[in-house]
């Protein structure tokens, strides 16, 4: 009977991990999507957009691995709560920020609690769920990303329309700082960690993890993932309404489709890899990965080519089923590299090597729109990076 109740409140936790995700990636989202309204009011060019990612990047990055270790040490449900917390109020300030420096500075604050979700949440998946079925439960609760670009795609364009983007992102803050009580009183730790000992909070142990080989290799695969999922979720909505001339609306809701299909996809890839692959995630990784080449190339010759602009439609939804859903095979694959102890560590450098892709490739798409005037050979820099993620794979050992 206890096993049972054991294995029906592994969910109620995945739905958990879930909506912390969902907040942490809408409020992230909000950066592409109300991206016309901040351009035009702080009078920035498309290279300095990119930097507002750029700035969470660098918090993020900094923050993944020592948060990857204190969760490992203190615990899942303390992180998270005081994680969502923060990321509601930081939103606040945000909305009052009155000039691009300090939502800058806000940005870089907001990276650094944002550092929390990642390695806490794969943490609690990896010792809530047995080697089969944990990349299920990691694909479920990753969805929460991909629905958390869903809600922005639908709410925030409508509550800029008839609010504005200060006093939408106001009011989303407010219900986050609220909504980390709830959190609070439903999250629990898994049992493993109860029945365990603590091991010591050893700082030294980042370093000797993160310069492992197989570590390198599956950050650098991480690096180039985030920058193009990164780079596609900060500069569609441009993309479409400046280049391609959809209406903000329709274009916030091809956005919000790329992410639900995203979602899909992390769902999919996952049950494919527990029950038709036996658990290996390699061989699904390279799939992903070779999607996502072809959807940038797609989206790349649409805008050298508008008479080619049928291909769009295709071209966003291969690219949300790969760039936006490799996420849950990656991080059970990094998580199955290292003892559970080390799991939230392990992925905390992950997402730090992650963030620096995020950090560096959006600016760089914004900078080569601005000298281009055109997003084609922006679009390039996504393929190369899924091209850069094959050769990766071919480098790397999977552990069964």
């Amino acid at each position: 009977m206890k096993e049972c109740q054991t294995s029906n409140y592994r969910w109620v936790i995945v739905g958990i991990l879930w909506l912390v995700h969902a907040i942490a990636f809408m409020n992230i989202s909000s950066l592409g999507i109300l991206a016309p309204f901040i351009k035009e009011e702080f009078h920035l060019s498309s290279f300095q957009i990119g930097f507002l990612i750029s700035a969470l990047s660098i918090g993020a990055s900094l923050s993944q691995m020592p948060a990857g270790l204190v969760t490992d040490f203190v615990g899942v449900r303390l992180m998270l709560t005081l994680a969502v917390g923060l990321l509601g109020f930081i939103l606040v300030l945000f909305s009052l920020a009155p000039l691009y420096w300090i939502a800058l500075m806000v940005l870089l604050l907001y990276g650094g609690v944002n550092g929390i979700v990642g390695p806490a949440t794969s943490k609690s998946v990896l010792d809530w769920f047995p080697s089969v079925g944990r990349a299920t439960a990691m694909g479920v609760k990753q969805t929460g990303v991909n629905f958390g670009g869903i809600f922005a795609g639908i709410l925030l364009p409508a509550l800029t329309l008839s609010l504005s983007w200060r006093h939408g992102l106001l009011a989303v803050g407010l219900v986050e700082m609220a909504s980390a009580i709830v959190i609070y009183k439903l999250l629990r730790e898994s049992p493993s960690r109860s029945e365990s000992p603590k091991s010591p909070l050893a700082w030294g142990k980042i370093l000797h993890l993160a310069i492992q080989r197989d570590m390198l290799i599956l950050g650098g695969i991480a690096f180039c993932f985030m920058a193009s999922q990164f780079s596609f979720s900060t500069y569609l909505i441009l993309f479409l309404t400046r280049e391609m001339e959809y209406p903000l609306v329709r274009a916030g809701q091809w956005f919000a489709l790329s992410f639900l299909i995203g979602a899909a996809g992390r769902i999919l890839w996952s049950l494919a890899s527990d029950y038709l692959l036996s658990g290996r995630r390699k061989g699904i990784l390279l799939v992903i990965a070779l999607i996502m080449l072809v959807s940038s190339l797609g989206l790349g010759l649409v805008s050298f080519f508008p008479v080619l602009s049928p291909l769009l439609t295709t071209a966003m939804i291969a690219f949300g089923i790969s760039g936006i859903g490799w996420n849950a095979i990656y991080l059970t694959m990094l998580g199955e590299t290292v003892k559970s102890e080390s799991t939230g560590l392990a992925t905390g450098v992950g997402y730090a090597f992650g963030f620096m892709g995020s950090l560096i490739c959006p600016p760089l798409f914004g900078l080569l729109v601005d000298k281009t005037d055109i997003y084609g050979y922006a679009w390039l820099l996504p393929a190369g990076c899924a091209g850069a993620i094959l050769v990766l794979l071919n480098l790397f050992k999977e552990k069964r």
